[in-house]
């Protein structure tokens, strides 16, 4: 597991103590400025890194199909400015995290609390980053339900023979959608706890055994 082998390169540092003595700060700082695998914040920015260069490509795609694709339609230039927005907002989350990332590798005085509210904060950023998310799936559905509203309101006109089953269809439809929302929600978390909240993980079990 990766926070053993953080435990054991810590234990591993020339700190003049026995083998079984506990973690040093000096230590901890010396991982988190070492270029090796086991060191947390490495993993970290590669991550970071690979979201980066994937957003900038969705924005290099959206902005070609909106120039090209869909400069003749009159609702898809719309479409393709709400997506480009949506990257850019997500691009500027995963920059800020990148940012911070670069702040841990910084010596500081304070190392427990330094790092701790920068923790905090990269975690307020990934759940900033999956309600970005949701909205922006609520937002899709509610322009689907827009755009063909005209035809959603005559389906479920009163008049029609099989009005109740067309009441009992949208609402079905609607939790569905609803179940699908929470779906990716819950996906997209486990997803950054893949990519970024293990390490964190492993940086505050580290500050636990040095406050101890």
């Amino acid at each position: 597991m990766e926070l053993d082998d953080l435990r054991r390169q810590w234990q591993a540092q020339p700190t003049g103590l026995p083998a079984d003595s506990p973690p040093t700060e000096q230590a901890l700082r010396t991982i988190l400025t070492s270029y090796a695998s086991s060191n947390p914040l490495i993993q970290l920015k590669k991550n970071a890194s690979r979201e980066l260069k994937l957003i900038l490509v969705g924005i290099v795609l959206i902005v070609f199909d909106g120039l090209i694709f869909f400069r003749h339609s009159a609702k898809m230039p719309l479409f393709a400015t709400g997506i480009l927005i949506v990257l850019c907002l997500v691009g500027t989350i995963v920059y800020q995290r990148r940012k911070l990332i670069h702040q841990m590798e910084q010596q500081h005085d304070d190392l427990h609390h330094f790092l701790s509210s920068r923790i905090g904060r990269f975690r307020y950023l990934m759940r900033l980053h999956d309600y970005v998310g949701v909205v922006t799936l609520v937002l899709i559905v509610g322009m689907g339900v827009v755009v063909r509203w005209a035809d959603i309101r005559a389906y479920l006109t009163p008049v029609h023979p099989d009005w109740n089953w067309h009441i009992i269809a949208v609402g079905a439809g609607a939790i569905v959608l609803l179940i699908l929302i929470y779906t990716v929600y819950v996906m997209g978390q486990r997803e950054h706890q893949r990519r970024h909240g293990r390490y964190l993980d492993q940086l505050e079990a580290a500050l636990r055994e040095l406050r101890d």
